[in-house]
């Protein structure tokens, strides 16, 4: 097995991820001022709103907080993933690298769902690449977490496309 050729997909992956973490958050922080939220709802964790009464709106409100919520639990997800792809490098001998790729930004929602959608579906054909370059290396152990991730990469591209198609 060439192990050098798999740590480097590995932190190839990692790099996307730490880029995807800094994109998304931003996207997060930026959505919530963009359109406004009535001043009468906040935002009391990453997954609940409130309005000014107390009462529960619900995460997946039509809208900003839909978008919001969104961003911030996706870039959660990658995190585990950056942590995940670290690990592997770290089993290999390697060393995880700490640099994150090329990240997008943008000025619009819109134009965050489309940069969202375009990186997911980077991630899902070069996470596929990955997994051949595994299965070529006999290496079962990271092709497993690769596919595992490439699972949720697709859902993540899934919900950017949905949110995408539900904007007025």
């Amino acid at each position: 097995m060439n192990e050098q050729r798999v740590i480097d997909a590995l932190n190839a992956a990692r790099s996307r991820e730490l880029a995807v973490i800094i994109q998304y958050m931003e996207h997060h922080y930026v959505a919530g001022g963009l359109e406004g939220l009535p001043s009468s709802v906040r935002q009391i964790r990453g997954d609940m709103w409130v309005n000014g009464r107390g009462q529960g709106l619900g995460a997946r409100l039509s809208g900003v907080p839909g978008a919001v919520v969104t961003f911030k639990s996706i870039a959660k997800v990658e995190m585990l993933h950056a942590q995940s792809f670290g690990n592997r490098v770290t089993a290999l001998g390697g060393t995880p690298t700490i640099t994150p790729g090329e990240r997008c930004k943008a000025a619009t929602i819109e134009e965050m769902l489309k940069l969202d959608t375009a990186a997911e579906d980077e991630a899902v054909a070069l996470y596929t690449q990955s997994v051949a370059v595994c299965h070529q290396e006999g290496d079962e152990a990271s092709a497993a977490l690769f596919e595992s991730v490439l699972r949720d990469e697709r859902a993540h591209l899934s919900a950017f496309r949905d949110l995408l198609a539900s904007r007025p």
